[in-house]
Formats: C-alpha cells, structure tokens, sequence
C-alpha cells in the first residue's frame, strides 16, 4: 500500500481555502491523468462558484466537482449516524470530506488510511490560526467521531472507477 504521507501536506492560503488546498493535495495523490494544479490554480479554476468570501457551498462544490470530467470523481453526501460505531465508508485511495469541524464549522480534510474508526487526515488548517499564505497544513489521525460529531451528514468525494472492457476478449 503506498504511504500518503510522503506527498507533501499543502496549507490553505486563507481563512476560505480549504477546499482548494485539499483537492490540490488530493489530485497530487490520486493522479492517473488528473490535472496536477496548483491551489491557486484551483481557485482561478472555480473561483466564479464560490460566494463572495472565496468559500465554497458543499453541495455546490460537489455539483461542480463532478460535472468536470478532468476530476473524474465521484461525490456523496452519507448520514453521519450510520459510522457512530463504524468506520468510515472509504476504500484505499484518499478521500476528500466535509464535515462540520468541532470548533471551526464547515471545513475539508483529505482522509485516507483508514485502521478501524482511525483514519489519516491532510489538514489544511495548519499552524492554527496561523497567517495566510504561510499554512504548510499537516497530518493528523483522526477518529471518525471527530468528523461525524456536529455533522448531521458528511460529504465525501473519492476517484471515480473506470471500468474498461477487454474488446479483444471472446
């Protein structure tokens, strides 16, 4: 299994950009014929999505993720009281998360490593509160309760599968 960890944790350049430093850091991960941008290349990207404050709208973002086909990710919104005492419905590969954070409200973390109800997380939000534009985000291991605490329903976004056919197959 490779280890995550050693792609470079990516820090959000401000108080809204969390989810721009996450997918940054998940198409880092993820990559087989994704686009490898930059965070502000993501926000350039998706910038006439977001509202005035450069944030972003979950089910927006998740409408807007997978309507491009560059991505090649698929999207759910889960019902936080399904994993109370399970893990978390993620395979293998990272997967992006909103959740509602503890402290902070709406946020994204990448999760991926999951061991029992533990998984690893990419937080973005690193040094808190830090300054902007100098966040160098950072690995945590997180309970799942941590994400599904405040959170009704989590939304979570990982690679799409593609199935290819042998045509050559009889």
């Amino acid at each position: 299994m490779f280890d995550y960890r050693t792609i470079p944790p990516v820090g959000q350049n401000d108080e809204m950009a969390c989810w721009a430093a996450c997918l940054c850091w998940w198409l880092r991960a993820v990559r087989d014929g994704r686009p490898s941008w930059t965070q502000n290349q993501i926000i350039v990207e998706y910038d006439k999505h977001t509202a005035s404050d450069g944030g972003f709208d979950p089910l927006t973002l998740m409408e807007v993720l997978q309507k491009d086909t560059r991505l090649k990710i698929s999207c759910g919104v889960f019902k936080s009281s399904t994993y109370r005492f399970r893990g978390l419905p993620i395979g293998d590969l990272p997967v992006l998360i909103a959740y509602n954070h503890p402290q902070a409200g709406t946020h994204m973390n990448v999760i991926f490593g999951q061991i029992g109800r533990t998984v690893t997380a990419m937080e973005p939000y690193f040094p808190y509160p830090g300054k902007n534009g100098k966040r160098t985000g950072t690995f945590i291991d997180r309970s799942a309760d941590f994400f599904i605490e405040k959170s009704p329903n989590i939304i979570l976004a990982w690679p799409t599968v593609v199935f290819r056919s042998n045509n050559n197959a009889n």
